[in-house]
């Protein structure tokens, strides 16, 4: 490792990759290896329903872009979507999300204010004690640690359920439509904007 890099190892007197990370743990907090453990899956179990958030948000908005032959156009107006979509922050997306999530008859979408609040307490109180998820606490119950990795696994698979209906099932009906009936004013309209560029 070059000098210009190992300056912080150096300050903390550290001389390799494992006794930094055994090192800088210990310094950074009194958690115990387990509770980092516990800590870490639950900032991935949350992870995992950002994702099924942010792929909901994305495939909505990409649905209304108005894409043409002009691919340089396409990839910028992609490019900015797939940005604004990556800033977008947990709460907020379920919070315009939730009442169409509550609607659907899968009431593991309701879950999704749990893990979050879950993940909320674990990264931002001092104490695991004070961690909840649906009454009790993971980092001293296994059980409900065991019970938040399967709730997240059931509101992923609602997610793709929802997804199937909500995004995927329309965009057939609207394929198939247009085989039938063809695409009438949207024609004209991209064929205005051709003829502008």
């Amino acid at each position: 490792m070059a000098a210009e890099n190992k300056r912080y190892l150096d300050m903390l007197n550290l001389h390799s990759a494992e006794e930094a990370y055994r090192q800088v743990q210990e310094l950074a907090s009194s958690l115990s290896n387990d509770q980092h453990l516990i800590r870490s899956c639950i900032f991935d179990l949350h992870a995992a329903v950002e994702i099924e958030l942010k792929r909901v948000f994305y495939h909505t908005f990409k649905g209304q872009l108005f894409l043409t032959d002009d691919e340089q156009h396409n990839s910028e107006t992609v490019a900015e979507l797939d940005k604004m979509i990556r800033r977008l922050g947990f709460a907020e997306m379920y919070r315009i999300l939730r009442p169409a999530l509550d609607s659907w008859p899968y009431p593991e979408l309701k879950w999704i204010g749990e893990i979050n609040n879950t993940r909320n307490a674990a990264a931002h109180s001092d104490a695991v004690e004070r961690v909840f998820y649906k009454g009790r606490n993971p980092f001293n119950d296994p059980d409900s640690f065991a019970q938040m990795y399967l709730d997240v696994w059931a509101i992923t698979q609602a997610m793709a359920k929802y997804f199937e209906w909500v995004i995927e099932r329309p965009k057939v009906q609207l394929k198939r439509y247009i085989n039938k009936y063809g695409t009438g004013e949207l024609s004209r309209l991209v064929s205005k904007t051709a003829a502008r560029s």
